[in-house]
């Protein structure tokens, strides 16, 4: 028998960001600082991520999801070091993004609060948050013209980011149901994290984003706000199109992998360059 292998290999990267322009995306300052806002809660939401599923690890059983567990933490933290070296970037052109990482780590204590803290919990917060970046970089990807007007100094860096949230969409999944089960506790605990993490990820982000926009002396440029909002909320914005696929979660027999995404992997992986 072959030895066991992860279902996704751990790209290591080094990227540079000495000649990111101030406005990268479209060269417009709301659509820029909806990924500054994304990339301030990234570092250490992605520890979160990685602390949470290392905590019940040795409580899988599955060869196949330990190999993949341990993909998934190697691909977390390269996330959390690359975005943390893109923030320091950021702090380069003026705006304070220790400040919002702070924010998030506001944000993040509410796992401390006495019925939040536990092993079960967080990894259904984990198993929560993956979702929704899973099927936002989904969306993304999707988009190409989204990702033609990221300059060349970011595309890669978020495509490669995109690319490795939906190759380990399913991981966290796949270890809380293994670890704790699919009774109507377990689904009713999934469900509750995530209303909780949905409110919190949306008033980080748009007020992030309004932070942002201050610190830029662009917070009175309505131009770029009605733009901006449009592509999130418009008919056919980022967060309009992926309401359906996030609904989805609340069904009792969901699985991240009923929204196929091989497509697109095989698209980018060889954009890319990847194997």
């Amino acid at each position: 028998m072959s030895a066991v292998t992860a279902s996704f290999p751990v790209r290591r990267q080094d990227f540079g960001f000495d000649d990111v322009p101030r406005h990268w995306v479209d060269n417009d300052p709301f659509m820029t600082h909806l990924f500054n806002a994304l990339s301030a809660l990234f570092p250490d939401g992605e520890r979160y991520f990685v602390a949470s599923v290392r905590a019940v690890r040795e409580k899988v059983q599955d060869p196949q999801l330990q190999k993949d567990i341990s993909a998934f933490i190697g691909q977390e933290a390269m996330h959390a070091k690359e975005h943390g070296h893109f923030n320091e970037g950021a702090i380069r052109n003026g705006f304070d993004v220790k400040k919002l990482e702070g924010w998030t780590r506001g944000f993040l204590s509410v796992k401390d609060l006495p019925l939040l803290k536990n092993e079960r919990v967080h990894l259904a917060g984990t198993v929560a948050l993956e979702h929704f970046t899973g099927i936002l970089s989904a969306q993304l990807l999707r988009r190409e013209d989204l990702v033609e007007a990221i300059d060349p100094t970011m595309r890669t860096l978020w495509a490669w980011h995109c690319v490795e949230e939906n190759e380990h969409k399913a991981v966290a999944f796949d270890a809380y149901q293994q670890v704790y089960g699919k009774g109507p506790a377990d689904y009713a605990i999934r469900m509750g994290t995530m209303a909780l993490a949905t409110v919190l990820v949306m008033v980080a982000i748009h007020a992030f984003i309004v932070e942002l926009m201050r610190e830029d002396g662009e917070l009175a440029n309505l131009k770029s706000w009605a733009r901006g909002l449009n592509r999130l909320w418009g008919r056919r914005g980022m967060f309009t199109a992926i309401v359906p696929e996030y609904l989805d979660y609340f069904r009792p027999d969901f699985h991240p992998w009923q929204h196929d995404t091989y497509f697109l992997l095989r698209k980018w992986r060889k954009t890319l360059g990847f194997a």
